[in-house]
């Protein structure tokens, strides 16, 4: 085992590290549950972290969460403006459907505008939105079709507009899912029709003027998840009669033959990682009952998957279930890959993290508060081979029980610090205790500035901006 590492943090934060193979840190972590010996216990907050005073983008409650979405080449190469982008909800006064906040210098969101077409038509999808950064400095913002009942529509320009409707494809619009890769090239898995038909995906390179097809999934899907490679290659992820399955799509050539990965219950949330040495990675959580379940499943080349790896099978603690942002899985501007998984010890969430390479996971880290429990909500990349992860705290009533109306939002900066371990430094107060939901994270690759956004108060969308973080 390898030596505990002292982090600063809120409330006395707790990391451990654990050095073992994928075997054992599997084993390990799948009987996770009770308080582990040796955790240490360093001291509260960061002082003057230097996250702004939350504030609120608008007066108007909004139709679900934000996405904050940057645009570019590169990890460090930016290619247009920034941008929070979320639905107003349908007795707001501007209006209901997407709004934009371009992101000014030093993270301060302009003014929300409805997205607009070059001649001033409105082109404003309704909620549930899927979002992404696309080619081109461009946004691309999908969701349900205003004018079109029972349609979705999915629209694509420079944060500032305008914006154009891309031409009649996949149904995006309840359920879909859209991915960026190296390039801005972007990748959609969505509908072809009605619930039950099958699944489309398209790509939009980014020398490209529009998606092209790449395959149809016939049969009863449901879509999940899409990564792409540096090649441009694609990895769909759908669920089928309570399973997930994997195809991985060449951007030239024909695609492989679909895998089943494992169950994954009914409503998982999955993420998916494609490499360009032709490696995948899947992780997922399985929810049954008052439990969840999180795996794993690494790909061998040529994107072959095995058996997953169980890496969490635990009873929801104190009476929340599992953070529907749980698991995240993202690649650092090093080419390392980090994860960040929802756990439970000492009968709270807590914070899981570890790097994964071609020998699998590696160290484990487990963060959490010196008591109550820690909520994953985010983990973003930067572009200098760091990562932002963002979490929210209850705070406690009276009788000791959590209040989720009331919870504080922490983030920290986490690098991998030596070969397979992940090292995080002090955590930083985002938010004092209040309403948060749907929090969410973004690094602008030009500047290194962190914006996280989340539901507050009254369900608006409110922001805080954090200049670059200092390493752990």
């Amino acid at each position: 085992m390898a030596a505990d590492r002292r982090v600063p943090a809120h409330g006395a934060l707790l990391l451990t590290l654990r050095s073992s193979a994928l075997r054992l840190a599997a084993a390990t972590l799948a009987a996770a549950g009770t308080a582990t010996p040796g955790w240490a216990i360093a001291p509260g907050l960061a002082e003057n972290p230097g996250w702004s005073a939350p504030a609120a983008l608008s007066s108007c409650a909004a139709d679900g969460g934000p996405r904050v979405l940057f645009p570019a080449e590169g990890p460090s190469q930016a290619t247009g403006p920034g941008a929070i982008v979320w639905s107003a909800a349908p007795d707001c006064p501007i209006g209901t459907g997407a709004r934009v906040d371009v992101i000014g210098p030093g993270g301060a969101p302009a003014p929300p505008r409805a997205p607009r077409a070059a001649t001033g038509a409105v082109l404003s999808p309704l909620a549930p939105l899927q979002a992404a950064a696309g080619p081109r400095g461009e946004i691309a913002i999908a969701g349900r079709d205003a004018s079109r009942p029972g349609q979705g529509i999915l629209i694509q320009g420079p944060a500032s507009g305008p914006f154009a409707a891309l031409p009649e494809g996949p149904r995006i619009a309840a359920t879909g899912a859209l991915s960026t890769a190296y390039l801005g090239d972007l990748g959609i898995l969505a509908a072809t029709g009605p619930p039950g038909r099958g699944l489309e995906v398209e790509l939009e390179r980014h020398f490209a003027a529009r998606p092209e097809r790449l395959a149809l999934i016939p049969g009863p899907a449901v879509p999940e998840a899409i990564a792409l490679d540096y090649r441009s290659d694609a990895l769909a992820v759908w669920l089928e009669h309570g399973a997930l399955y994997a195809c991985e799509l060449p951007a030239q050539g024909r695609p492989q033959r679909p895998e089943r990965l494992g169950t994954a219950g009914g409503h998982p949330h999955v993420v998916a990682l494609l490499s360009d040495d032709d490696r995948a990675i899947v992780m997922w959580s399985s929810a049954s009952g008052a439990s969840t379940k999180v795996f794993l499943d690494q790909s061998a080349p040529g994107v072959r998957f095995g058996a997953p790896q169980l890496l969490e099978s635990t009873p929801d603690a104190d009476g929340i279930p599992a953070p529907a942002a749980s698991p995240q899985l993202v690649r650092l501007s090093s080419e390392s890959v980090l994860a960040a998984w929802a756990g439970v010890a000492g009968g709270h969430w807590v914070l899981r993290t570890a790097p994964i390479d071609q020998r699998g996971l590696r160290t484990v880290s487990t963060i959490a508060p010196a008591s109550g429990d820690a909520l994953l909500d985010a983990l973003a990349p930067g572009p200098r081979g760091e990562a932002v992860m963002l979490w929210s705290e209850p705070a406690a009533t009276p009788g000791g029980v959590p209040d989720q109306a009331r919870e504080s939002l922490l983030a920290a900066r986490g690098t991998e610090g030596a070969p397979g371990v992940a090292v995080f430094g002090p955590s930083e107060l985002v938010a004092a205790p209040g309403p948060v939901a749907d929090a969410t994270v973004s690094i602008d690759p030009a500047s290194d500035l962190a914006l996280a956004a989340w539901l507050g108060e009254g369900g608006s969308i409110r922001f805080s901006a954090r200049p670059s973080m200092p390493a752990p």
